[in-house]
């Protein structure tokens, strides 16, 4: 079942919604539900979808370990054998 919501928008951001909708023949409403799904799906590529997958960890337990891992990965000492 749908909800009403009001937002206020930026003009720029209302003709381009405008623009969506005529462009893809469809409707406000799904041109926002999937930019927010969009949105959704690109903000969560940080996690580490295995982790969280096996409900062993909780989402930040597996973003600290994943920056651990980063963090060591990127502060490395090593010799080169020249």
């Amino acid at each position: 079942m749908k909800r009403a919501v009001n937002l206020r928008l930026e003009e720029s951001v209302i003709i381009t919604l405008e623009q969506l909708t005529e462009e893809l023949h469809t409707t406000k409403t799904e041109v926002i539900e999937k930019a927010i799904s969009f949105f959704s799906k690109q903000n969560n590529l940080k996690h580490n979808e295995l982790l969280q997958f096996a409900g062993k960890l909780k989402s930040n337990d597996a973003d600290n370990i994943l920056q651990t891992i980063i963090d060591d990965k990127n502060f490395k000492d090593f010799e080169l054998d020249l």
